[in-house]
C-alpha cells in the first residue's frame, strides 16, 4: 500500500514537472517570436540614415574632361573663346577718394566703377557711369564627363588664365570705339595717358581639359556643396 502511494506521488511530481517545462518552453517560444518579429524593424531603423541626405548628395570628388557644345561668348562685345568660361573685367580711369578722419584726398587710377556721388567732395571729382560691368559667360552645354556642371562650382575651384583679345576680331561697330593694346581693349585715347572716363576691358578664361572638382551630384549635375 505504501509503494502504491509512493508511485502515485512520483507520477504526480513528474506530471507537474512536465507541465512546468512545457510552460517555460512556451514562454521562451513566445518571447523568441516577439523578438524575431521586432528584429528586422530594429535592424532597419539602425541602417536607415536619419537625415534627408542620400548617397547622391554626399560630397565627392569628380575627375573628368570639361566639354561643351560651343564657345563661351560675350555677345555684348563680340568676344568669344573656345573655353569653359569667359570672364570679363571692366575698369575705368576715374577719381578715387581716400579719407582719414576729416581730411580727404583724391587721385585718378584704373579701377572698378566708383560712384563719385558718395564722395565727400563730389564737385570736381565726377566719374561718368560705367557703360557696362564685369560679367561671366559660360559655354553652352558645359559638362564634366557625363555630368552637367554648375559653373559657379567651376569658377570657385578652377584656375583662370589671361585671355588675349585681338582687335581684328571685333565687330565693326565696336572696332570703331575700342582699340586693342597688348590683348586688352581700350575705349578712349592714348592708354599711356588716359583721361577720366576712359574704359579698359580685359578677359580671363577657364580652359577646357582635364580637371578635378569637389561637389555633390544632384539629378545628374555636379553642384556646389
Amino acid at each position: 500500500m505504501a509503494r502504491r502511494r509512493k508511485s502515485r506521488l512520483s507520477f504526480a511530481r513528474i506530471a507537474v514537472f512536465a507541465v512546468v517545462i512545457a510552460a517555460i518552453a512556451a514562454a521562451a517560444w513566445f518571447g523568441y517570436e516577439r523578438v524575431s518579429r521586432r528584429m528586422p524593424q530594429a535592424i532597419g531603423e539602425k541602417i536607415t540614415m536619419p537625415s534627408a541626405v542620400t548617397p547622391s548628395d554626399a560630397p565627392r570628388r569628380v575627375d573628368g574632361m570639361l566639354a561643351a557644345s560651343g564657345p563661351a561668348r560675350d555677345g555684348q562685345l563680340g568676344v568669344s573663346a573656345n573655353a569653359a568660361v569667359l570672364l570679363r573685367r571692366v575698369e575705368i580711369y576715374q577719381w578715387r577718394e581716400h579719407c582719414e578722419g576729416s581730411a580727404c584726398r583724391y587721385d585718378t587710377a584704373w579701377s572698378a566703377p566708383v560712384d563719385s556721388h558718395k564722395f565727400r567732395e563730389p564737385k570736381g571729382h565726377e566719374n561718368p557711369p560705367a557703360p557696362f560691368g564685369d560679367s561671366v559667360f559660360v559655354a553652352p552645354g558645359l559638362k564634366i564627363g557625363a555630368y552637367a556642371l554648375d559653373p559657379d562650382l567651376l569658377i570657385a575651384q578652377a584656375q583662370a588664365s589671361e585671355y588675349i583679345v585681338h582687335g581684328a576680331n571685333l565687330p565693326p561697330n565696336l572696332a570703331a570705339s575700342f582699340s586693342e593694346r597688348d590683348g586688352v581693349l581700350y575705349a578712349g585715347g592714348d592708354p599711356a595717358h588716359p583721361a577720366v572716363g576712359e574704359v579698359r576691358v580685359s578677359y580671363r578664361v577657364i580652359p577646357m581639359g582635364s580637371i578635378s572638382l569637389n561637389g555633390k551630384l544632384r539629378a545628374g549635375k555636379l553642384v556646389s556643396h
